[in-house]
């Protein structure tokens, strides 16, 4: 059978991958599952039979050419109609065949009969395969804008992810009290959208109900626990609200924050350990860049010079929205927070930051308790690293100095050293253990149970392993063992399974 009668036939197969039917082309183009596979043998489609007229053209196109494409169920459909465009988009399929045959070197298989009867069906249907063409670049070009920009370019795109963190925890009773076991837990709803597909603007609701245990000074950490016997309600609350975007290319992000802004929203000392069960893991009680978290924040990140030096700065406000004598976005409670990041080589990360806490300007501010609970003015240095040992194990260690004006506090040495574990037994676990001191400040302000100040700072001891059992829920138990609680030399141990559900 003669080229151009095959190819008539060959346009029901492959044409029907672009042009299907009046009312059916949408529905097939749209499932991407469903893809019209190249056919290598006449036998892979399920209703041809060698008694069908059909049966040797498609045959010889199948093993001259290779140009037969069968529907996803492996049919031809052989008796259905034929439209001009079904033809074209077939009789394209066959030319881009023979091209690659003729590039190949191997032009002798190509006959100049059947050169003869492309070129006159070429330009019989011009028009067709022209517009054919033009869907083809389009597409394509629609691929390539939705791969650089997943959440759409200039359109709106909201998306709604849920944290749920719970678990069963106990602690021991260091002082004869009557600890026993709780549950606590943790509800997060983000709502992130972007306008540009670069930009970030983030709106957290989130409820929780926590209560620390007589005598950890350390709190775990689902919520703001610390504190003998405290307690979180369930009211539900905005806790985070920022809009992080681009400048200079990507080469600067601003940030502006309403409520409790992330330090990891600015800064490049990311927290590798923020796995474990404890405020301390997370960081929450510790680090000078954690100033910021209760604040209303201005900052910026500048990746100074391309993938070595970044240069930090935040500012943040306890009160801005109280026009009250001595709070305002400016004469309140307020803080200033520099880094600046090195990265040498891309497994190294070296920081430093400085932190400086004003009191505010009120009548009389006094001590006080701006913001991290830290009376009077304050200043504070952090100096930390993280060094990627393996792709697997990360080693993160900081220590951290606080120097307060009010003469009745002494100055603080608190530190971390530890190290984060991934996919260990079970991919996509993440392990640690870590060795610190709990925020000696709030110790010695909350914890002191016999009414003095704490002669040593407590060290904490924490290690965890937390597990997937499936994409969107993880299993981590955790303990945390800490020294030194009061004067009497007293220690707690605290334990638990924690449970996160994500989706």
């Amino acid at each position: 059978m003669k080229l151009s009668q095959s190819l008539w036939l060959a346009g029901a197969a492959m044409g029907a991958a672009l042009a299907i039917a009046p009312g059916e082309a949408v529905a097939q183009t749209t499932q991407q599952p469903q893809q019209f596979a190249q056919v290598t043998s006449v036998s892979q489609l399920s209703d041809v039979q060698p008694t069908d007229w059909w049966f040797s053209a498609l045959q010889s196109l199948v093993e001259r050419y290779g140009c037969i494409a069968g529907y996803p169920d492996g049919t031809y459909r052989g008796n259905r109609a034929l439209t001009r465009g079904e033809f074209a988009a077939g009789l394209n399929a066959c030319l881009d065949r023979i091209n690659e045959l003729i590039a190949a070197g191997l032009a002798d298989k190509v006959s100049r009969e059947d050169l003869a009867t492309v070129q006159r069906l070429q330009e019989e249907f011009a028009a067709e395969l022209a517009a054919l063409s033009g869907r083809v670049d389009a597409l394509e070009a629609k691929t390539a804008e939705l791969e650089a920009n997943p959440l759409g370019l200039n359109a709106v795109t909201s998306r709604l992810s849920v944290e749920v963190k719970t678990g069963i925890f106990a602690a021991s009773d260091p002082i004869d009290s009557e600890n026993n076991a709780i549950l606590p837990y943790r509800i997060r709803l983000n709502f992130d959208t972007s306008f540009t597909g670069e930009d970030r603007f983030r709106i957290r609701l989130q409820a929780r109900e926590n209560s620390a245990f007589i005598g950890d000074p350390v709190g775990l950490g689902q919520g703001e626990s610390s504190g003998a016997g405290s307690d979180v309600n369930d009211d539900v609350d905005i806790d985070d609200t920022f809009y992080e975007f681009p400048l200079f290319n990507g080469r600067v992000t601003g940030l502006f924050g309403l409520v409790s802004v992330e330090p990891s929203r600015l800064f490049i000392l990311d927290n590798v350990l923020s796995g474990g069960i404890s405020d301390l893991a997370e960081m929450d009680e510790h680090l000078t860049h954690n100033t910021l978290v209760d604040s209303t924040a201005l900052g910026f990140s500048w990746e100074a010079i391309e993938d070595l030096l970044f240069i930090s700065y935040g500012y943040g406000a306890d009160d801005a929205s109280e026009s009250t004598l001595g709070n305002g976005l400016f004469a309140g409670e307020s803080v200033h927070v520099v880094e600046v990041g090195f990265t040498p080589v891309d497994s190294l990360t070296l920081v430093a930051a400085y932190a400086n806490y004003a009191a505010g300007q009120g009548d009389d501010p006094g001590p006080g308790t701006p913001i991290n609970d830290i009376p009077g003015d304050a200043q504070a240095a952090t100096f930390g690293v993280n060094w990627e040992i393996t792709p697997r194990i990360v080693f993160q260690g900081y220590y951290t100095r606080g120097f307060f004006s009010e003469d009745a506090v002494d100055d603080t040495n608190d530190f971390i050293a530890g190290f984060a574990f991934s996919d260990y037994f079970i991919e996509g676990s993440n392990g640690g253990i870590l060795v610190g001191s709990p925020d000696s400040l709030a110790v010695s302000q909350s914890f002191d149970l016999d009414g003095e100040d704490l002669d040593e700072f407590p060290i904490q001891i924490e290690a965890w392993y937390g597990f997937p059992v499936t994409n969107n829920i993880t299993i981590t138990p955790g303990v945390y063992y800490i020294t030194n609680i009061n004067n009497d030399g007293d220690d707690i141990i605290v334990g638990g399974v924690e449970t996160t559900f994500r989706f």
